[in-house]
Parts: structure tokens; C-alpha cells; sequence
């Protein structure tokens, strides 16, 4: 089964972003040494089989990284073989959640029960309904943190408190694997913040920096929110990636 779910998420990934991953593993290991130019965006059009947007595209993410600069005129140089310290996450598709928990680790800071008027966060139901706040730090593989969070689940199925942070698997499939119930949709809300003490702390930056929040309402088939995650990220920690399809009636273009 988990063979077949990493396809299903290979398939679903940007051709750009693979192209990216493709060509930063390329010059870890020393095929494109650092100070040289890479391809032409013909040569790695012709040698990937892909369009120009795309190579376009795949160089833009390495410059992000750190890893390449585009020089007017010349080409494209490698100017480093590793990542500068900062963690860029692309996600297009919720499925994608299973493949950056797998990648990350959650720490877990503290876990407490409230009533839903107690919480920073605005919760559905009347006030006096009971949840569980989990506060967390998750972190790339390296240690660095990339985003400060709070989860609020909702007190009946609070039996999965134990597995966060211990299994590598989103805290909804947890619910989900535990109580029977199926997260059918998910409501997000993507916003600009100042990053709050508590969280700046937990992110290493400075308390009122630049940020972008995610909210999350994870929605059960009876229509019913049985988790809101609050998200923190540094401005520079994370890229939000959705690709638009446009579809034309009778065959137009």
C-alpha cells in the first residue's frame, strides 16, 4: 500500500518541481560542479523531454535554494551544492500533507483541554464545547523549525493524543485509522500575520516578523469539524505551489 500512495504522490507533482529535485540531486553529487553553468535551457529541454516554461520554472526554485544564480547574458551558474538553511515546501493537492509529514518531524510543546471560547483560534460550535489543544513545532530533517502550530481536536477523540509527534502520519488520518470517521473535505484559509512571540520563539525569528498563517478545517462526512490546525510560517520558509488547469468547451483552446 505504500508503494502505490508514493506513486500517487509522484504523480501528482509539478513536472518543474520534479525537473528541480532532479537537478539538485544532480549537483549534490557532483555532476554540475559548483561555478560551472548548467545546460542551455534548450540542452535540458531536449535531455528531460520537457518544455521551456518548465525548465523556466525548475530554474526558478533552484535559485530559491540557493543553489543556482542566473546570470544575464551567460547562462546559469551553480553557486552551491547544498541548499542555503531555509525549508521550501510546494504542495498542490491535500494528499500532499502525507508526503511533507513523512519528510518533517512534529515536536510536540504541550498538550492541555479547553473550551472552544478559550481558544485563539475560532472554533465551530458553541463555545463550551470541549477540545484539545496540541502546540507544536514541526521541523525539517536537519533540526531547523519551519512552522510553529496549534491543533485543536475535538475532545471525543482525543485517544490519538499519544501517536502525535510519534508516528509519521497526518494527525487527521490518525482520527481517521482510530475512530472510524473520514475527513471528506478541508476548508483552508491562507493569510499574512506577524508572527506572535510564542511562535517566534518556537521559529527562532524575531517576535512581530513576517509570516503566513494557514487554517485548516478538517471536515467529517456528516459535515461535523473534527480538527482546526493553525499554521505559522516564517516568510521565508515556505512557498505555497497550486497549478490552475483551464478547460475549454467543444475542443477550444
Amino acid at each position: 500500500m505504500a508503494e502505490t500512495k508514493e506513486g500517487f504522490f509522484q504523480a501528482r507533482k509539478p513536472r518543474y518541481l520534479e525537473l528541480a529535485e532532479r537537478i539538485t540531486r544532480e549537483i549534490g553529487e557532483g555532476a554540475h560542479e559548483v561555478g560551472s553553468l548548467l545546460p542551455s535551457e534548450a540542452k535540458l529541454c531536449a535531455a528531460h523531454r520537457v518544455s521551456r516554461h518548465t525548465v523556466r520554472e525548475a530554474t526558478r526554485v533552484l535559485q530559491e535554494l540557493g543553489l543556482v544564480v542566473r546570470q544575464q547574458g551567460r547562462g546559469t551558474r551553480v553557486r552551491s551544492s547544498k541548499v542555503v538553511s531555509r525549508y521550501v515546501f510546494a504542495m498542490d493537492a491535500i494528499p500532499d500533507l502525507w508526503d511533507y509529514v513523512k519528510h518533517t518531524e512534529l515536536r510536540v510543546i504541550r498538550r492541555r483541554l479547553i473550551a472552544a471560547r478559550d481558544a485563539m483560534t475560532p472554533l465551530p460550535g458553541p463555545g463550551s464545547r470541549r477540545w484539545r489543544l496540541v502546540e507544536a513545532v514541526r521541523c525539517a530533517d536537519s533540526g531547523d523549525p519551519i512552522a510553529w502550530k496549534q491543533v485543536y481536536i475535538d475532545a471525543r477523540y482525543d485517544r490519538v493524543l499519544s501517536q502525535i509527534g510519534q508516528r509519521q502520519v497526518p494527525i487527521y488520518a490518525l482520527i481517521e485509522q482510530r475512530y472510524g470517521i473520514r475527513a471528506v473535505k478541508v476548508r483552508q484559509d491562507i493569510s499574512a500575520v506577524d508572527i506572535p512571540g510564542e511562535a517566534a520563539r518556537g521559529l527562532r525569528v524575531i517576535a512581530g516578523s513576517c509570516g503566513l498563517a494557514i487554517l485548516r478545517h478538517y471536515v467529517a462526512s456528516d459535515d461535523t469539524v473534527f480538527e482546526v490546525t493553525m499554521s505559522v510560517y516564517p516568510a521565508d520558509r515556505f512557498r505555497y505551489s497550486v497549478e490552475l488547469k483551464l478547460e475549454y468547451g467543444n475542443g477550444g483552446r
